[in-house]
């Protein structure tokens, strides 16, 4: 398998400090040639930056994730502006709205995220969107700034949300989740969608496969996403990976 990217993969995560490099080469040998890395937090620019600069395969978006609503501010928001102007960042996120965990402030994140699409829009860079438990409020958003160069990472919503939001260009994308057994609901989606619309991702460290519970999901693991797919939808591995690695260089301009 040649060329497959992971469009959506943390890096630059701590549980990756030990072993970072060897995870990094053993994947390129297996044909995964460029990765992702999208920052949630102001405090996590500097260290998504030293990971590009160090890896040739890596490139970036720089984002206020919802998670750390509390964190951010609109400081926060300035010092992205100004990063995006100074760096090669091929896309603005991890952003969006999170309303599955109950804690986290709903106005707060929905302030945060609008800012984020303003800026999408002035800079004309695409958008990393973080959707769960809000595909219909994310989408909402995006249609009140006419704005849809997207992908809302790790989907779990509805066919009927799926037909909407793909009409209007917006890639969706899918990782371990999907690959589950007990996913019904998720395989009936990836069935239903064109494979242009779909991109694959690990989400690495996060979301571990079903039989690889409470271990770090990898970048290697990019291969079985794709293999299991590729399944789903009745294709060949090697469709897939040459299709959904077309559909991400044409949402980052890669």
């Amino acid at each position: 398998m040649k060329g497959l990217i992971d469009s959506h993969i943390h890096l630059d995560d701590e549980r990756f400090d030990y072993d970072r490099k060897e995870l990094i080469k053993l994947a390129q040998l297996a044909g995964i040639n460029r990765f992702i890395v999208p920052a949630v937090s102001v405090n996590r620019f500097p260290a998504v930056l030293a990971l590009a600069k160090e890896y040739d395969a890596v490139a970036y978006t720089l984002g206020l994730h919802p998670y750390y609503i509390n964190q951010h501010s609109a400081t926060d928001l300035e010092f992205l502006a100004q990063s995006l102007q100074d760096s090669g960042a091929i896309g603005i996120g991890e952003c969006g709205l999170d309303f599955h965990l109950k804690d986290l402030d709903k106005d707060k994140q929905k302030l945060i995220f609008e800012a984020q699409v303003i800026l999408a829009k002035h800079f004309n860079l695409p958008l990393v969107l973080h959707v769960r438990g809000a595909v219909d409020e994310v989408f909402q958003v995006l249609k009140t700034h006419n704005y849809f160069k997207a992908v809302m990472h790790s989907f779990n919503g509805s066919i009927e949300q799926a037909k909407q939001i793909i009409n209007q260009g917006v890639y969706l994308g899918f990782g371990p989740a999907a690959c589950s057994p007990q996913a019904h609901k998720l395989k009936k989606l990836v069935e239903y969608l064109p494979i242009e619309n779909i991109m694959l991702e690990t989400d690495a460290p996060d979301q571990p496969f079903y039989d690889r519970y409470g271990k770090r999901n990898l970048p290697v693991d990019l291969l079985r996403v794709n293999q299991d797919i590729a399944a789903i939808k009745g294709v060949e591995p090697e469709t897939m990976a040459i299709q959904t690695t077309a559909n991400v260089k044409q949402l980052f301009n890669l």
